[in-house]
């Protein structure tokens, strides 16, 4: 008879776990005209500047900047930096290469945040605020969201934006599954 009580409990409790891992984070909360001097504005600033100001399409390794230590720092605590992360992808002030090294240093963020980063994006490109490139960085699947092509609402946002900016078949690769068993292991 215990049994049958048990699962009232549980089958509650299971559906609230997975009612708030299937929304995206509040991200309201992030000053959208707050300032961008914080820790990641200045190593995306500094990597920006020692490579002469290059363009990331001109260099060898966009991701090159998740190499230094500074950017390993980023990037292995992003959720902490995701308020100036969005700051810095809708200012004008800061280069395309500057929006996608910031994108690759938020890689590794919770999916609820990587949910909401997708989100904030999708508005930036449709205002004109980030370009083709950047966009095709946040939805193409890596780090965090490599593992979540399952999750009805990551394949929500991915399916909004990846016709705009990914090939047919790699869309079917990615909602099918097979991208996650033929991706190309560690790194991103």
């Amino acid at each position: 008879m215990k049994r049958p009580y048990s699962l009232f409990l549980i089958i509650p409790f299971l559906l609230i776990v997975a009612w708030r891992i299937w929304l995206p984070a509040d991200l309201s909360a992030c000053p959208a005209d707050g300032e961008t001097g914080g820790p990641l504005t200045l190593v995306i600033r500094d990597y920006f500047e020692r490579n002469s100001r290059t363009d990331w399409r001109d260099m060898d390794d966009r991701f090159d900047i998740l190499s230094t230590p500074e950017g390993q720092s980023i990037a292995s605590q992003p959720n902490s930096h995701t308020c100036e992360a969005l700051r810095v992808l809708q200012s004008p002030a800061f280069s395309q290469s500057e929006k996608i090294f910031t994108i690759a240093l938020m890689f590794r963020l919770p999916i609820d945040q990587y949910m909401a980063l997708m989100d904030r994006s999708h508005q930036l490109y449709t205002q004109g605020k980030m370009d083709k490139e950047v966009l095709t960085l946040v939805v193409f699947p890596r780090g965090t969201a490599i593992n979540y092509w399952w999750l009805p609402a990551w394949r929500q946002r991915f399916s909004r934006d990846a016709p705009s900016v990914l090939d047919a078949n790699l869309i079917n690769d990615v909602l099918s599954g097979h991208y996650w068993f033929d991706y190309p292991g560690a790194g991103f």
